[in-house]
């Protein structure tokens, strides 16, 4: 079973990432990496990314709501993501590390040199890691398809922050991965598998961050392994009401702090 990661430069210092690739290259003999290179921080400043929210479907309100608390959003939000990622460190994995010396690097997420790189390895699957949006030219280039592990149980939340958007909804059942194959939406593909995770006392965002990472790429390995053994399945997506949401506000970090987390029914 040959594996590729399609992934960013900066995954190599990403400690879910890093975890990911131990339990993967460990159960697959090894895996390969594609990794699109990242320009420094586009100009603008705030103004600039809200620009860019505004694109990715964030709306004019939502838009306005992310810029107006985005100093909170940087100080909060890299406080939890620290705390989140020093969690996930702490997880056992097997002795496997990426190298960044030995990945095949690109310039555009969907650009030929991508394709190309892809091509080349030639990977039973592939395996997204904040690579970006995949287009069909890429996604369709592995014979068993391009996973994407979602840090939440979709299609009941779509998009980014499900476990802040879980917590401040206090939807329990919003909590845990899935791992789908990649589509032309965004986490609408196909379900393989749900690793659902229910909250516990005294869980708080960075251990319930870490708790869905080790939940979800548990199930990614149990993926890879049944379809290099030949299945092919996909089970009945999760019932409900089904949303679609964007970066998690700071003004909502702030309020999110201290809440308990939702208990399950």
């Amino acid at each position: 079973m040959r594996v590729a990661f399609f992934t960013s430069d900066r995954s190599f210092r990403n400690e879910v990432f890093r975890y990911m690739y131990a339990h993967v290259a460990h159960a697959c003999g090894g895996a390969q990496v594609v990794a699109v290179r990242r320009p420094g921080r586009p100009p603008g400043g705030p103004l600039g990314r809200a620009k860019k929210k505004l694109r990715a479907g964030a709306g004019l309100l939502g838009t306005l709501e992310l810029a107006a608390s985005y100093p909170l959003q940087r100080t909060l939000g890299r406080r939890n993501d620290r705390l989140a990622l020093e969690a996930v460190g702490a997880l056992p994995r097997p002795p496997a590390e990426p190298r960044p010396e030995e990945a095949l690097y690109v310039e555009a997420v969907n650009g030929p040199d991508a394709a190309a790189a892809l091509e080349g390895l030639a990977p039973d699957a592939v395996v997204q890691f904040d690579a970006g949006i995949l287009r069909p030219r890429i996604f369709r280039i592995p014979p068993l398809g391009t996973l994407n592990l979602h840090p939440g149980i979709a299609p009941l939340i779509r998009g980014r922050d499900p476990i802040y958007w879980a917590l401040w909804e206090r939807e329990p059942g919003w909590l845990g991965a899935t791992i789908h194959y990649i589509d032309a939406g965004i986490d609408t593909g196909p379900v393989l598998a749900y690793a659902p995770v229910e909250p516990a006392p005294g869980d708080d965002y960075p251990r319930l961050f870490a708790r869905v990472y080790e939940a979800g790429v548990a199930q990614l390995v149990s993926v890879l392994d049944r379809l290099g053994e030949g299945e092919r399945w996909s089970v009945e997506p999760a019932r409900g009401r089904s949303v679609y949401r964007t970066t998690f506000p700071g003004w909502r970090l702030a309020l999110l702090r201290g809440a308990p987390v939702p208990a399950p029914g």
